[in-house]
């Protein structure tokens, strides 16, 4: 483990970092096991597990309880059809101090946990994420998911593209119990991790491992990104979603009218630059 520079009191301060791992799965039986075993090879150990299902019909439960580990803890539901619900679940009975999430076909390099947290405290920050390798068809490619290569995310910088890859995020409860849960509307689905960003964003700035911590595994024929929703669309919800949010804390205008202005500038950029590009096109014609 990292430990450099780190004091004896420190050292033991931060071994102890209480870490919730939330898994959310729904036929998830034939990756489950070797996701669960890489969250539990992490070099940052965590407390729990929480496989939070959401009705399978598989074989999940049974590959759980073959782990045989205290920590890995099988949470039942019915079926929802969005992966929001057992997030939600999972964080009502987490016991850590930071949530981790991973979904039930990604993994996780083994110095994830200790790579975010030690970035995390270094930069003062509540909240952190790693960049991702993408495996296809069971291939890891020498790609990655996002191009961004800053240590922080803030929240303009994801305005445009969500360069935050939900398995990677770690996040401090407290900002969790700040803002609450995951959107479970079936309409928002494939981007309510997106909303949800966008919220935490208002709370705390995300920290950046450049170094790829998470393989991505990409599908995107069996994947809810496949929800026919136009780019523009996506963010006009998830923009909206989040004011309507922010209005419920009345007693922070100043904080509302602060990220109005942000996403109200992002558009003013965007419609420049669009009419740039069609002048541009018609003097090349």
């Amino acid at each position: 483990m990292n430990l450099f520079g780190k004091t004896g009191k420190e050292i033991i301060n931060f071994m102890q970092t209480r870490i919730s791992v939330i898994i959310p799965t729904y036929n998830g039986a034939k990756t489950l096991e070797a996701v669960i075993k890489s969250c539990l090879k992490q070099t940052l150990q965590p407390i729990e597990i929480l496989v939070c299902d959401d009705g399978s019909t598989d074989e999940s439960k049974i590959i759980v309880e073959r782990i045989n580990d205290n920590r890995v803890i099988w949470v039942p539901s019915q079926h929802s059809g969005t992966p929001a619900v057992p997030r939600n679940n999972g964080m009502k009975i987490s016991k850590g101090e930071w949530i981790a999430f991973c979904d039930s076909d990604d993994e996780w390099l083994p110095t994830k946990l200790e790579k975010q947290i030690n970035l995390a405290i270094k930069l003062k920050l509540k909240a952190a994420c790693t960049s991702a390798l993408i495996k296809i068809n069971g291939n890891i490619k020498n790609e990655l998911v996002s191009n961004w290569n800053k240590e922080n995310i803030t929240f303009s910088n994801i305005l445009k593209s969500n360069d935050i890859v939900c398995s990677s995020v770690i996040i401090h409860k407290s900002i969790i119990n700040n803002i609450g849960e995951f959107s479970t509307e079936i309409k928002n689905r494939s981007f309510a991790d997106y909303i949800y960003w966008l919220r935490v964003l208002t709370e705390t700035n995300f920290a950046f491992v450049v170094e790829p911590l998470v393989i991505y595994d990409d599908h995107p024929e069996t994947s809810i990104r496949n929800d026919r929703i136009s780019d523009k669309e996506l963010q006009e919800t998830s923009f909206n979603d989040l004011i309507s949010w922010m209005k419920k804390d009345k007693k922070n205008k100043l904080k509302i009218l602060y990220f109005k202005i942000q996403i109200y500038l992002y558009k003013v950029k965007q419609k420049n630059i669009n009419m740039i590009k069609n002048h541009v096109k018609l003097i090349i014609k």
